[in-house]
């Protein structure tokens, strides 16, 4: 896939084929810099697979339910990437979550053991009987430019200030992501913005970790406070469905897991959103 300066120039010239110059302008510095985990790229990354957990640390738990492995990413060896807003600089961290239904949806703090993510010293692990496993699946993460979901609070604001933005954005939002993601594979991502399902991740994020219901299918409100702190919360990674894996979120349907830049990624929220 092409690096980031070569999709810039790409992307660029896409938008300024079906924008008028100013829109395409607000919408370039928007874009942020992301990993695909597809079949093809510069490092391997391994979903599934033997779980690997820190010396002495228990199998985690939901309410009784062992979780299952999801897998395991070696930031340090992403590093070359450089500069991927939500990755941290190094270490490693394995994943885990309630796969199995009924799944925590992150939208309350009580379900917060509902997914895990450990660090430190990782070591294969046994699984205990009764824990999913899925099969390693080798991919390769490869650098790409993300564009904001349309359902995304800029997008919204630019569609405000034009009638008729969002309906040409979402166009050409899904061609985009139909040439990042070709032959509907599986959209699994490593920082950037987040390929929605529904609405956007960060006010959920707040309101969740916070102790705060989500008792609707629409966003919840914010004060002009809480929309600064929404945008600190960035995705760190994306799951989707996937056969080869024994995943099924939703059709469509995907995990995310996300952080601030001051939380470790143990402090990971994650929230579940599915058709």
């Amino acid at each position: 896939m092409d690096d980031f300066k070569a999709q810039f120039v790409r992307l660029r010239c896409l938008l300024a084929a079906f924008l008028p110059p100013e829109f395409a302008a607000a919408l370039m510095p928007l874009t942020r810099p992301a990993l695909r985990l597809g079949t093809s790229g510069e490092v391997p990354v391994h979903l599934g697979g033997v779980p690997l957990l820190p010396p002495d640390e228990p199998w985690p738990c939901w309410k009784g339910r062992l979780l299952g492995f999801l897998g395991a990413i070696d930031f340090a060896a992403l590093s070359r990437f450089k500069d991927i807003a939500g990755l941290p600089p190094s270490g490693k961290a394995a994943f885990y979550y309630a796969c199995e239904t009924p799944r925590p949806w992150g939208d309350e703090a009580t379900q917060r053991d509902g997914w895990r993510v450990l660090t430190g010293d990782l070591r294969e692990a046994t699984p205990p009987p009764g824990a999913s496993n899925s099969p390693q699946t080798l991919l390769h993460a490869a650098p790409f430019l993300s564009l904001p979901s349309p359902q995304e609070a800029p997008i919204r604001r630019l569609e405000a200030t034009c009638s008729g933005f969002l309906a040409i954005y979402e166009q050409l939002h899904a061609v985009w992501a139909q040439h990042i993601w070709p032959d509907d594979m599986p959209v699994h991502q490593l920082g950037g913005w987040p390929a929605l399902v529904q609405r956007p991740i960060g006010p959920d994020c707040l309101y969740a970790s916070t102790g705060r219901p989500l008792e609707t299918l629409n966003p919840p409100p914010l004060t002009p406070e809480e929309e600064q702190a929404v945008q600190e919360w960035q995705l760190l990674l994306q799951l989707d469905s996937d056969d080869r894996l024994g995943w099924y979120w939703g059709d469509p349907g995907r995990i995310y897991f996300s952080a601030r830049p001051t939380d470790p990624p143990e402090n990971s929220w994650l929230t579940l959103q599915a058709a």
